[in-house]
């Protein structure tokens, strides 16, 4: 029980910590390169929110029998290691995401960027599940799968209701821009995990995966 509330709390820390990373420089380099916010504070808190009720249920989550078999130590160097480096490829797609719609105003940036985050820090999550690759960290719990669908179809939909659209600021998204976030989403997803192998075996061979 030990081990695997220990998983469950390294799952929770990685996540949080490297979304945040990647958001953080984005959203603050971004606001220096246009004449308007690149995410409205009421959208951030929204995000946010969207993010964190799935990293709430992580503490329910499974745990493969691997990584019960032993003992693990916390190594801050390798969790540093762990968040810098996902985090980098967390801002390096925030960028992009960037790239692709800043030139179309504020409205239409705002809007995919906010959903290409939920969708992204999300993806995540089940990313930092294990360093192993994510089709071998096990059946994910059901309140966590749950929980991140309905986050994204939050954040999908919610730009298309009037109320919720003058609330938050939202232009409806036009339908290649989601495809266009989706792609990219998947894109960001593969590459988490291609990055995630050689930092593996870096963080074991060092002794520091915590």
């Amino acid at each position: 029980m030990g081990r695997r509330i220990h998983a469950n709390i390294m799952k929770y820390i990685r996540g949080t910590l490297i979304s945040n990373f990647g958001n953080f420089y984005a959203v603050a380099i971004g606001t220096l390169l246009v004449t308007f916010l690149p995410m409205l504070p009421r959208q951030l808190l929204l995000l946010n929110l969207l993010s964190d009720f799935p990293m709430i249920s992580l503490a329910f989550d499974k745990v493969s029998e691997e990584e019960l078999a032993e003992p693990k130590e916390v190594h801050p160097h390798g969790l540093y290691t762990t968040i810098i480096t996902l985090g980098l490829v967390s801002t390096i797609f925030d960028f992009i995401f960037f790239a692709l719609f800043f030139q179309r105003g504020a409205g239409v940036l705002q809007t995919n960027w906010f959903i290409a985050s939920v969708l992204t820090e999300l993806l995540l999550v089940f990313s930092i599940r294990s360093m192993m690759p994510a089709w071998k960290s096990g059946v994910p719990s059901g309140i966590l799968t749950g929980l991140t669908l309905i986050g994204m179809a939050a954040a999908i939909f919610l730009p298309y209701f009037p109320m919720t659209a003058d609330f938050f600021g939202f232009q409806p998204p036009a339908f290649q821009d989601l495809l266009l976030i989706f792609l990219m989403t998947l894109l960001y997803g593969m590459s988490n995990e291609i990055v995630k192998k050689p930092l593996a075996k870096f963080l074991v061979k060092h002794q520091t995966l915590s």
